[in-house]
């Protein structure tokens, strides 16, 4: 069973390779290939949902230590480009504790 499984995924690799080779050596063949991306519809996320994703976002530095506000404001000094929506959501429940500190808040440092 387990041979089974890693020739499936030697398989796997060999064509995933020859498929690029193709593609770097002809970018017309590009869009020859039977295999079509599909753009998955994004599912609507929650306001926390957001933030919890722009904690975990390493692209605006780390957030331990620092409330949410806080990292967003040091991203934009930065100029790290910080979505204006978090800045928004921050702002509209500036008072709840659950929307201002970071996921790490619990942990100690």
């Amino acid at each position: 069973m387990i041979v089974k499984h890693y020739s499936n995924i030697y398989k796997y690799l060999k064509y995933s390779c020859i498929l690029n080779q193709v593609q770097r050596d002809d970018p017309t063949a590009r869009g020859s290939s039977h295999i079509e991306a599909v753009d998955a519809p994004t599912p609507k996320l929650t306001p926390l949902e957001k933030l919890v994703r722009f904690d975990l976002d390493w692209n605006f530095g780390p957030c331990t230590g620092i409330s949410r506000m806080e990292r967003w404001q040091r991203a934009q000094t930065l100029d790290l480009m910080p979505p204006q929506d978090i800045k928004q959501i921050l702002l509209e429940h500036s008072s709840d504790p659950q929307f201002q500190h970071n996921l790490w808040s619990t942990y100690a440092i």
